[in-house]
């Protein structure tokens, strides 16, 4: 299994934050999307995934999320199993994407060790089971 985190700035929480305002139908398919992508059977494609393959970026991922009319992203990192959601939006235009693609960057940039691991103190594990194997993200991490 692959292990999911959240970006942590000092005692903030900033994707926890946003998605704990989604709607009850966006939170339910990330609960589906988030038991995906931490299974490492499954691969990182569309239509829940997406790899941006332009060389600054090509370390980054979307989940993509939509409910009606709708969008939220979320961009995220993947290194070793170990996955860490760093930005959270609204995708309301084209542009959006790459201002938060590069908001992410930054945000990476300044989380990781040269070996490509998040540093300890900027993250926090999203649980995404309880010990009898029911999901429980909601109650420990956005709920």
């Amino acid at each position: 299994m692959r292990r999911i985190y959240t970006y942590k700035d000092g005692d903030k929480y900033p994707v926890e934050e946003f998605l704990r305002d989604i709607d009850d139908k966006l939170k339910r398919k990330l609960e589906f999307q988030l038991a995906y992508i931490s299974d490492e059977r499954n691969p990182f494609t569309e239509p829940y995934v997406k790899h941006f393959s332009t060389e600054k970026y090509r370390q980054m991922y979307e989940l993509r999320l939509k409910s009606g009319k709708t969008m939220v992203r979320v961009m995220f990192y993947e290194h070793h199993g170990e996955v860490i959601l760093l930005y959270a939006f609204y995708k309301k235009d084209k542009r959006d994407t790459g201002k938060a693609l590069e908001t992410a960057y930054r945000i990476l940039e300044s989380i990781i060790e040269r070996n490509g691991r998040i540093t300890e103190e900027h993250k926090k594990e999203v649980k995404l089971y309880d010990k009898r194997g029911t999901v429980a993200w909601q109650d420990q991490a956005f709920g």
